[in-house]
């Protein structure tokens, strides 16, 4: 069976940078993934990858950072007053933090740049940005997905052209 839409797929992967610096997996040990494919679940880039692979066909390839998760916006990187983190935590240069109060759900946790006094400087760039990704994988298991797999994927779908028909 070939990978495409509705099928349920376990693979073994490993992800490094140009540096050569493994992100998932090791030398010695990949990661191993599963997900329904069509559904939004990997970045659309690397779904796309696997389309038409097999069980045991193993693959490298390189996401460029435009298809992954964007080139760094300067813009990102702004200074904000100390008071929108909390006040007994000791920030400093290079730790990950998430704001408080913040109005919008942050999915990953932003970097502090530097600290002088009152002001943080504060870098809200996806950690990977500007980062092309360089993949091997390995297909362990390809089979349609199971009615108990699809209907909660279905049903976010489904939410989703709800949602954006309401925007239009």
């Amino acid at each position: 069976m070939i990978i495409h839409r509705d099928c349920f797929v376990r693979l073994a992967y490993w992800l490094q940078m140009a540096s050569g610096e493994y992100i998932r997996g090791s030398a010695e040990q990949p990661e191993e993934l599963t997900f329904v494919v069509g559904y939004r679940e990997l970045l659309p880039a690397l779904e796309n990858q696997l389309l038409g692979m097999r069980p045991g066909e193993e693959r490298r390839f390189i996401i460029p950072a435009t298809e992954a998760f964007g080139l760094r916006d300067p813009w990102l990187v702004q200074e904000w007053d100390r008071k929108r983190f909390p006040y007994h935590v000791d920030l400093q240069p290079g730790q990950a933090v998430v704001p408080y109060p913040c109005a919008i759900p942050v999915e990953y946790p932003y970097k502090i740049v530097e600290v002088k006094g009152e002001v943080v400087i504060v870098d809200q760039n996806h950690p990977l940005a500007g980062e092309d990704l360089h993949y091997r994988v390995k297909i362990l298991e390809v089979r349609p997905a199971t009615p108990p797999e699809l209907a909660p994927l279905q049903q976010c779908e489904a939410c989703a052209g709800e949602l954006e028909s309401c925007e239009t």
